[in-house]
């Protein structure tokens, strides 16, 4: 089977921002801006992202409260961590969801995911795959966070993670486009992004923007030059 790689069109942030406007809480011990950090939080983003079927996929379209698509999170050192997902079509979105303010929020600005049947790629050559694909969306590129329209630093270097290799069960309607390219069942993936971990937010309402152009980005290495591709995503968070 041939690889399978799909763009979650948004910012790869791998750093912890104490934002006292925001929240006024300090980043906790307990999850901190490593990369090791980073990669297993990516790893479960991707996870739930994959094995969701098209209909509930949280990368699909714009959203309100009620949406299961709201519903994507974990847990990691004890803490509630809330996913947010940018798109696979570049499309503007604007979701609404609600969130406990003890849960700190994890999202990509931009990455990429390959996925393979058990027994194709090594691990190694899939990891090539995607560090290389990166590389090249980070190419002239421009990023950006806000959260209540305050810009958040973002670092293509220091704040990028590669996960650790992964497992996923691929439903029949899945983002991969089900089969015949991708059908339902077992499989092995490896993920690389620039990913964004912000503490919990105060009770209220915040809204979180994220997003940037990737002129250089080759989505398909079977068409000539580049495609390019850009991403412009808008939560309004309802924290309880």
């Amino acid at each position: 089977m041939r690889r399978i790689v799909v763009i979650a069109l948004s910012v790869m942030l791998a750093l912890v921002v104490a934002m006292p406007i925001a929240s006024g809480k300090p980043a906790l011990p307990a999850i901190s801006n490593n990369s090791q950090t980073l990669g297993k939080l990516g790893a479960e983003w991707w996870t739930q992202v994959t094995e969701e079927p098209v209909p509930t996929n949280p990368l699909v379209g714009s959203y309100t409260h009620e949406s299961p698509k709201c519903d994507v999170s974990t847990t990691f050192a004890k803490r509630e961590v809330f996913f947010l997902v940018g798109t696979a079509t570049g499309d503007p979105v604007t979701r609404k969801c609600t969130v406990s303010h003890k849960a700190w929020i994890f999202f990509p600005v931009v990455n990429s995911v390959d996925v393979e049947h058990p027994g194709d790629l090594s691990e190694a050559k899939m990891r090539k795959l995607v560090n290389d694909q990166i590389d090249q969306f980070l190419r002239g590129s421009t990023i950006f966070v806000t959260v209540d329209g305050k810009r958040v630093p973002v670092s293509k270097e220091k704040n990028r993670a590669g996960t650790p290799f992964f497992r996923v069960t691929l439903p029949n309607n899945n983002i991969f486009g089900g089969p015949p390219a991708a059908p339902a069942g077992k499989y092995k993936a490896v993920a690389d992004g620039v990913w964004v971990l912000l503490p919990p937010l105060k009770k209220g309402t915040h809204t979180i923007t994220f997003g940037g152009t990737f002129p250089n980005a080759e989505l398909d290495p079977n068409k000539p030059g580049p495609e390019g591709f850009s991403q412009n995503n808008t939560y309004r968070l309802k924290v309880v």
